[in-house]
């Protein structure tokens, strides 16, 4: 096999903006940078990924569990509604959108008939609707500005609507900024852009929408930040519709003809005086119908929603006895599901850290001892269940939504702790277990959606500055639960976009955090900037780089991500080879079986495939190979599939068709090792052989 593999024509692959492979200048190696040591072999390190990602998969789920989409209606409300191959959430709310493939910077939508059907069936006009379709009629481009999740993106696509029968929207992917320029504006129809994350982009992107617009008979609306001003548009200021209205439209449409009692119509008034946002209000609304059309008690349905929830938990925390206890709540709320002294021990390290901090003299004080766990757990509604024989046992709260919110109320209504609090997470990330970090990083994480700036101060510039690996790793769950919000997922874009250029430290938590939702959502810009780190900066992020791509690695992610391995060999030189070789063995070695994670053997032949097998079994560096197990990795997650799957047999013998050099030698005693042991047929031992000796 040689040791350079040729050049494969017709790979496909997505380039990305900055073409420019030299090392920047400006960004200084970090020298107290340390990168992990790795002593384990590939299939026991993707089998530990696995299972981590399934756990950090369960720690979002119970964190943000209250925030997922319904399954009601497929239009209004804070719903998930497929579009092609994305999730687009909206309900008279900024639209955000989860793509899971790859895609071009922004991409275009249009609404269909029955999208249209529901938007104005469920609409509540404003003054600003009126306003905008008013100026639509004589301005090409319209700004609208408002609070964020005030309904601005509802109503500027029911204006566009009323302007020309259709409506589209153009959303943009991860931290990208759309180009007009490369749209294709049809006539008669309405375009929405939301431009909110990004209001330094408002007049360039302006400007170039107006230019673009200017020969065809279309229009715009980009929805802009709360009082933003410009210089190429008029902006109109949202006013959002009454929380009564939205609420009153949205139960008829649900439940038509539906009449409450008076009680019912009362705990409902108060429920509405607790919400701004008209998503919220839609779900209450769609709640509401699905409780009376089942003949279920009102008051019940609240008892499960977020302010009753609130409400509680904030009584609780007054409660003064016991004594421990807001700490052991506190501690819950971060560490549900681990064993029991893990969340015992932290709720007394809280106690300790808030003891020391309120005590204004020195004098002792009586130690509370002998506080029984069970008056913790009934303070929580929480319990202790057995983890089986000798496991000891598990702390789980019977509701595990209420986790999010005792986070939210301790965070937001007790500013007393707030720093004793940081210190403890702080703590309690740098000492803890590898489950315990997954736990804090997701928690600091869920504070980041209620103030990311505050977050980012104390936690993440904390951990960006660290040298330690457990801190990046940190920085980066941190990340990954905040995009769960998609309020949030373009701002954590942003920032990971400036990580990438950052420190050696910011590096590797941009890498680590690609490795989630986040690099889902905008698999090529991962791509690109492990592309950037992998070919110019030596081989120091190469494997943490690996580890990413196996999480993105999926059905529709597939062929790219080899595009992409393929073109780091051909353009990257030994730097290229070497994370290519790294991250394809990763692709290959087994790890959690799913349908959206299909064995690269059930893939097209494509020629990527053939260039990647041959870098992984055949780069050496310093004269040894840099992955020794892709051989084995050959024939026990290839090989065997050779009778029964084409395409391993016509990537096989592409393979040991191009073997020459000194690879053949290592190739021929490989393949006396498996036919002596049994562990490939003489049938395929005699074929393989001669497709080496006629290369």
């Amino acid at each position: 096999m040689s040791d350079s593999p040729p050049e494969e024509e017709h790979l496909e692959v997505p380039q990305p903006e900055d073409t420019d492979l030299q090392d920047d200048p400006s960004e200084d190696t970090d020298e107290t940078f340390q990168e992990p040591e790795r002593n384990r072999s590939v299939r026991d390190e993707m089998t530990a990924s696995g299972q981590e990602w399934l756990e950090r998969r369960q720690s979002l789920d119970d964190l943000f569990a209250e925030e997922r989409a319904s399954t009601g209606t497929r239009w209004i409300g804070r719903v998930t509604n497929r579009v092609k191959d994305g999730d687009v959430w909206l309900a008279q709310r900024d639209i955000n959108v989860h793509q899971g493939r790859a895609q071009p910077t922004a991409t275009i939508h249009a609404l269909t008939e029955s999208d249209i059907e529901d938007l104005r069936r469920t609409l509540v006009p404003t003054q600003s609707q009126a306003e905008a379709r008013r100026l639509l009629d004589s301005e090409r481009l319209v700004l609208l500005g408002g609070a964020t999740e005030s309904g601005k993106a509802t109503t500027a696509l029911a204006a566009l609507l009323d302007w020309g029968g259709g409506a589209s929207w153009t959303i943009p992917h991860g931290a990208s900024t759309p180009n007009p320029r490369d749209w294709k504006l049809e006539a008669g129809q309405g375009y929405l852009l939301d431009l909110v994350d990004t209001p330094e982009c408002v007049d360039r992107v302006s400007t170039q929408l107006k230019r673009s617009g200017v020969t065809t008979d279309s229009r715009v609306i980009v929805l802009v930040p709360e009082h933003t001003r410009s210089s190429v548009a008029q902006v109109i200021h949202h006013d959002p519709p009454s929380t009564g209205r939205v609420f009153a439209k949205h139960l008829s449409s649900h439940a038509p003809g539906v009449r409450l009692a008076p009680e019912d119509q009362r705990l409902l008034d108060e429920e509405l005086r607790a919400h701004s946002a008209p998503w919220q209000v839609v779900e209450l609304a769609k709640e509401v119908a699905a409780t009376v059309q089942s003949g279920s008690p009102i008051d019940a349905m609240l008892n499960g929603r977020f302010h009753r929830m609130r409400a509680q938990v904030g009584s609780d925390l007054d409660k003064r006895s016991p004594i421990l206890g807001r700490c052991f709540m506190t501690s819950i709320a971060v560490l549900h599901g681990l064993p029991e002294p893990v969340v015992s021990g932290a709720a007394l390290a809280l106690a300790e850290r808030l003891d020391e901090k309120w005590r204004r003299d020195h004098s002792p004080r009586p130690v509370r001892l002998w506080e029984k766990l069970p008056h913790w757990l009934d303070y929580v509604d929480a319990e202790a269940t057995p983890a089986g024989p000798g496991g000891g046992r598990t702390i789980r709260l019977r509701r595990p939504k209420v986790a999010a919110i005792m986070l939210r109320v301790i965070w937001e209504d007790q500013p007393t702790i707030r720093d004793s609090l940081i210190d403890w997470l702080l703590w309690l990330g740098d000492e803890g277990s590898g489950h315990t970090r997954i736990k804090v990083g997701h928690a600091v994480g869920k504070l980041a959606t209620f103030d990311f700036d505050t977050v980012d101060t104390r936690f993440l510039q904390v951990w960006s500055r660290s040298r330690r690996p457990r801190d990046h790793q940190l920085a980066a769950l941190a990340l990954e639960a905040a995009a769960e919000d998609p309020s949030l997922a373009r701002r954590v874009h942003l920032h990971l976009q400036s990580m990438v250029g950052g420190r050696d430290a910011e590096k590797a938590i941009a890498i680590r955090a690609y490795a989630s939702s986040i690099g889902l959502a905008a698999p090529d810009q991962a791509l690109a900037a492990f592309r950037r780190l992998v070919l110019t900066r030596g081989v120091k992020f190469h494997r943490d780089v690996a580890q990413s791509i196996a999480y993105l690695y999926r059905a529709n992610t597939a062929h790219a991500i080899l595009n992409h391995l393929a073109a780091w060999i051909g353009e990257g030189g030994s730097a290229g080879r070497h994370g290519a070789a790294l991250a394809f063995v990763r692709l290959v070695a087994p790890v959690i079986p799913s349908p959206e994670r299909p064995h690269l053997s059930r893939l097209d032949a494509r020629p990527s495939l053939v260039t990647l097998w041959r870098n992984a079994l055949s780069h050496e560096e310093e004269g040894r190979l840099v992955v020794p197990e892709s051989w084995d990795l050959l024939l026990s997650e290839w090989l065997r599939h050779y009778d029964e799957r084409p395409t391993v047999r016509e990537i096989t013998d592409k393979i040991f068709s191009l073997i020459d050099g000194r690879n053949a030698e290592r190739t021929l005693l490989y393949l006396r090792l498996w036919r002596h042991q049994g562990e490939i047929s003489a049938q395929l031992h005699h074929h393989l052989r001669q497709l080496v000796h006629g290369s």
